[in-house]
């Protein structure tokens, strides 16, 4: 796996976290590098970056005053974690998505897969940008979309592509509009008669997310069990609706995207319920659950990986007490039962349907 490179004649080496066994995989793209070599001259002393994943920018921009606009547990992690490992400054600004940013010069972002969460990044930044502001933005040629240029036709009157260059090309914005009505970049969700709000870049914008829906219809929940974890809990809908059926239940919800929390706290407000942003278990009590419901996630931008909910299972195993159990539903094909056989002492099909199953699995 490639994990050195140099900038400038500087080398710098860079891991992704977690850390993966796809020896195909780095910690930058090449988009990340088109976007640093267009940038790593100017004259610009404060910098904001936005799906910096890995600290690629964090760290080559070391030199600069920057602002990191995190939006994963684990992108925090990563970002740490490579610039103590080139023995840099580790003296970072972190803003979320939903913060209100000083003034912003320069903005670098790599598009993410997510057209909302671009769109939300463009909001942010035009809402703290002067006349001079530039957006630099990133991506692979293969994942260009013509949405890229209608969403920033909203905030800025000049939108520039550059040539492609190993295989990646450049979006530079320029001229915030003025006097544009800004829109509330979130979507509301009906189930079953109820309202979900979701901000935008949360996994299954348009409605309740099929598999979870089969999920819910084959949830129950036993009466020993009250205290409950809501693993990549997305926007809360799993909690919230076993504690309008089981009002006993003490429920935990862990997501690795902090826009999913905030969209959870929305759904559970005055709920009993506790709320955490991070990528694993570690920091939960050994045996404090009951049970772990999850739909966890194997799409990570425009990667399909299973590592990270295979690490996520050891960790549940870790947290649930000696007769706590497991509930998960997952895509059929990503065939789970032979890494969940290795970890529990019984796993059995609770229900299946021709896409989904759902497995429950007993310490």
């Amino acid at each position: 796996m490639e994990s050195t490179l140099t900038i400038n004649n500087q080398k710098y080496q860079l891991e992704r976290y977690p850390k993966t066994k796809d020896n195909t995989l780095k910690a930058w793209s090449n988009a990340e590098l088109l976007v640093l070599n267009n940038v790593i001259s100017k004259d610009v002393k404060n910098i904001h970056l936005f799906n910096d994943r890995f600290g690629f920018w964090n760290c080559t921009l070391n030199d600069k005053k920057v602002t990191t606009i995190w939006n994963y547990a684990s992108q925090q992690k990563a970002i740490n974690h490579n610039k103590n490992l080139n023995e840099l400054n580790s003296n970072i600004i972190y803003k979320t998505s939903l913060d209100n940013l000083e003034k912003v010069e320069l903005a670098l972002i790599k598009i993410p897969k997510s057209l909302e969460l671009f769109e939300l990044f463009l909001q942010q930044v035009h809402k703290a940008s002067i006349s001079s502001t530039e957006v630099v933005c990133g991506f692979m040629t293969k994942y260009f979309s013509p949405s890229f240029l209608k969403i920033a036709s909203n905030y800025f009157e000049i939108s520039e592509q550059s040539k492609a260059w190993k295989k990646a090309r450049l979006l530079v914005l320029k001229q915030p509009k003025e006097d544009i009505e800004y829109k509330e970049c979130s979507n509301k969700i009906g189930y079953k008669g109820k309202e979900f709000n979701q901000y935008y870049g949360v996994f299954s914008s348009g409605q309740i997310d099929i598999g979870t829906q089969f999920f819910l219809k084959h949830i129950k929940v036993l009466p020993s069990e009250l205290k409950v974890l809501d693993l990549a809990s997305g926007n809360g809908v799993i909690a919230h609706e076993l504690i309008g059926k089981y009002p006993d239940i003490e429920a935990t919800l862990i997501d690795d995207f902090n826009l999913a929390i905030a969209s959870s706290k929305l759904n559970l407000k005055n709920k009993k319920a506790t709320f955490i942003c991070d990528n694993n278990l570690n920091n939960l009590e050994e045996g404090y659950f009951d049970l772990v419901v999850s739909n966890p996630p194997f799409h990570f931008e425009h990667e399909n990986n299973i590592e990270v909910a295979l690490e996520l299972f050891k960790g549940v195993k870790r947290v649930l007490n000696g007769d706590g159990r497991f509930l998960l539903v997952a895509n059929k094909h990503l065939n789970y039962k032979t890494h969940l056989t290795i970890l529990f002492n019984n796993v059995t099909v609770m229900a299946e349907n021709a896409k989904f199953i759902i497995y429950e699995c007993v310490n």
